[in-house]
């Protein structure tokens, strides 16, 4: 396990990587004034958006298990995995970025 990359963790077994998000209260606001609830569906939309947007290379690279609980992104590039998790946390930093994330988020991912 990772903490390079709070509040996400990232974590390998058996050379398969995982990131995973349980904490949503710190966003809830944002993601209530786009109309979602800030869960883990609704930051599989955001993940999705940024590939699109950023990092269109990395589709194919990660997998996604969400659940309203929890989000999770995995798979078997360890590199690919790590982007991921440094694009979400600047997207975490900065609200225009995860305003415009959710924007452009998929509807059918954010619940």
């Amino acid at each position: 396990m990772n903490s390079d990359f709070a509040p996400f963790i990232f974590s390998e077994h058996e050379g398969n990587f995982s990131l995973m998000l349980t904490e949503f209260d710190s966003f809830a606001e944002v993601f209530e004034e786009a109309g979602y609830d800030a869960g883990g569906y609704a930051w599989h939309g955001v993940a999705d958006a940024l590939i699109r947007l950023h990092a269109p290379y990395l589709a194919k690279k990660i997998q996604f298990d969400p659940e309203a609980s929890m989000f999770v992104a995995y798979g078997k590039d360890r590199t690919a995995l790590k982007e991921l998790a440094r694009l979400l946390l600047r997207t975490m930093r900065d609200e225009v970025l995860l305003k415009t994330a959710l924007e452009n988020a998929d509807p059918e991912l954010m619940d």
